[in-house]
């Protein structure tokens, strides 16, 4: 199926309707595409899970709190160096050179302002977090931005053409030449240094990588399609409030870090930020995995939507049946992928962390059960963001994102009195339910997804997860030699669980998605009833 038109036969005209079996060999390619990714993701998770073994011997807690800091600052600016560009270029309906062109000037001119006001502001931001490591760090941390908006938009482009696999392979190559110049610095005494380091050589490498090969998969200059945006300032406004919104998401998920920095200390925030990177890692993983094949996915699917007749156009501003379908899918897919992986490591992966870390760091342990209940809820208020961005909803967007941050901010102050890390990693917990009650709420409001079919499969695939927690429990307290009578009852149960699960998988909501996307060589009866459309009255 070709991407800019219809069958060779002929363009489409944007009057017919698009048939459910139209939509399997895009499909297949969606699900390539996130295959390509979550291989390199678990490459990079192993890499990240080595990387991070010999920091915690290597490394002190209250130096690895000045450094967690520090990233927090760089990373804020981040955001401002992205300006949103690489996110415009992943939901454009047609990638050129000069918008790609465009975005990268525009990139590296919020870069060099990042840069420059990193290594100004330095040694106050060490003064604020009482930690005077804090001023090299950021400085080193601080070069990144000479590459990062580069490397940003250049890997979006790549998946913007649908080469997912350069895109992840470029990424995972850089992620580990940087962690392999972080740790001979380390070695050779450059510590914390060179953890700083790390980052930097990662996004040059990407920013060398994708450049080179976007570059040579967009048309030439001369070509029709090499022409300059008339616009910088329309470029610059359609990617401003993806900037801030994304800015305020980071803000709000960071507040709790930057609490127990500045008000337990330096050893809390240690603390913290090793249990948030632990499961950050499997967070960063199926977020943007997620995100990243999806929004240019549902893009296509909201532009090949026939354009209705007034008399048929849906009240309210609703969204089209199959641009409803394709989010409700993805909502699907996502609290799947998130909720069951989660549920098991809340469950072992306390005692993982202590294996992984060593001894010292059983506080940090304590937080992984609600650390990972907040990551699996920020996995599917992430793909939901998604889904409003390429509808082009702003309002549900930040009507998401304010009850978000009110929320945790309100719960980080709670915590900070109680003088608690459990409450802290609570407060973000409750911050993200927040955001995403609202979503929900507003998408049954202006018809953005099948909200009783989204809700039912949200349940189910919640109720899952308890038995992947009561799994995943029982195995760390068996690995550590623990008692655990219940473990007797949870290889039955879930072999139970199995056996039922059979002959009525056609009920479980991934299943159903799976089958009516084409993906399984299986049918189901209603879903196969539901492909049968009526053309379109012309």
């Amino acid at each position: 199926m070709r991407i800019d038109g219809g069958p060779a036969g002929g363009a489409r005209t944007g009057k017919e309707t698009v048939l459910p079996g139209e939509e399997r060999p895009h499909s297949h390619a969606v699900v390539s595409g996130t295959l390509w990714n979550y291989s390199a993701a678990v490459v990079a998770s192993l890499l990240q899970i080595g990387y991070t073994a010999y920091t915690g011997r290597a490394v002190s807690a209250a130096a690895f709190g000045a450094f967690a800091s520090a990233l927090s600052i760089t990373q804020l600016l981040g955001y401002f160096a992205n300006a949103g560009l690489a996110t415009t270029v992943l939901r454009s309906r047609e990638l050129t050179r000069g918008l790609l062109v465009a975005t990268v000037r525009l990139g590296l001119l919020s870069g060099l302002v990042c840069f420059a006001l990193v290594q100004a502001t330095a040694p106050l931001w060490a003064e604020v977090w009482n930690a005077p490591e804090t001023t090299g760090l950021l400085r080193v941390l601080g070069l990144q931005f000479l590459f990062l908006p580069v490397g940003a938009v250049s890997a979006a482009g790549l998946r913007r053409l649908q080469a997912q696999r350069a895109a992840v392979l470029v990424e995972t190559g850089a992620l580990a030449a940087g962690l392999l110049t972080g740790t001979l610095l380390l070695a050779a005494g450059w510590n914390p240094l060179g953890l700083a380091a790390t980052s930097v050589t990662t996004q040059l490498g990407i920013a060398v990588l994708a450049g080179m090969l976007v570059a040579r998969r967009l048309p030439p200059p001369g070509d029709r399609t090499g022409g300059w945006p008339g616009r910088y300032r329309e470029l610059a406004g359609s990617s401003g409030f993806l900037a801030g919104h994304q800015l305020a998401q980071y803000v709000t998920n960071t507040v709790p870090l930057w609490a127990a920095g500045a008000v337990l200390g330096p050893v809390a925030a240690g603390y913290y930020s090793r249990s948030t990177l632990f499961t950050g890692l499997l967070l960063t993983t199926l977020a943007a995995g997620l995100t990243r094949v999806t929004t240019p996915a549902l893009t296509r699917v909201r532009a090949q939507a026939p354009e209705p007749s007034p008399e048929a156009r849906p009240p309210g501003g609703r969204e089209e049946p199959a641009v409803r379908r394709a989010a409700t899918d993805v909502l699907l897919a996502a609290s799947a992928l998130s909720f069951l992986p989660f549920a098991f490591l809340a469950g072992a992966g306390s005692g993982a962390l202590r294996l992984l870390l060593g001894p010292g760091w059983d506080e940090a342990a304590g937080l992984v059960p609600p650390l990972c209940l907040f990551s699996a809820v920020a996995v599917v208020y992430a793909v939901g963001l998604s889904v409003d961005t390429v509808c082009g909803s702003h309002r549900r967007m930040a009507a998401a994102q304010a009850a978000a941050a009110v929320v945790t901010l309100a719960g980080a102050v709670l915590a900070t009195a109680g003088d608690s890390l459990t409450l802290l990693a609570l407060a973000a917990l409750a911050g993200q339910l927040g955001g995403l009650a609202v979503q929900m709420w507003k998408w049954r409001g202006h018809g953005v997804v099948e909200a009783r079919r989204l809700w039912v499969g949200y349940a189910v695939h919640a109720a899952l997860g308890l038995a992947a927690y009561a799994s995943g429990a029982a195995l760390s307290r068996t690995a550590a030699g623990l008692p655990c009578p219940a473990v007797l009852l949870v290889l039955p149960a879930v072999g139970l669980a199995v056996v039922l699960c059979r002959p009525l998988r056609t009920r479980l909501p991934l299943y159903r998605v799976a089958a009516a996307r084409g993906l399984l060589p299986l049918r189901v009866p209603d879903l196969r009833r539901s492909r049968t459309t009526r053309p379109q009255a012309q």
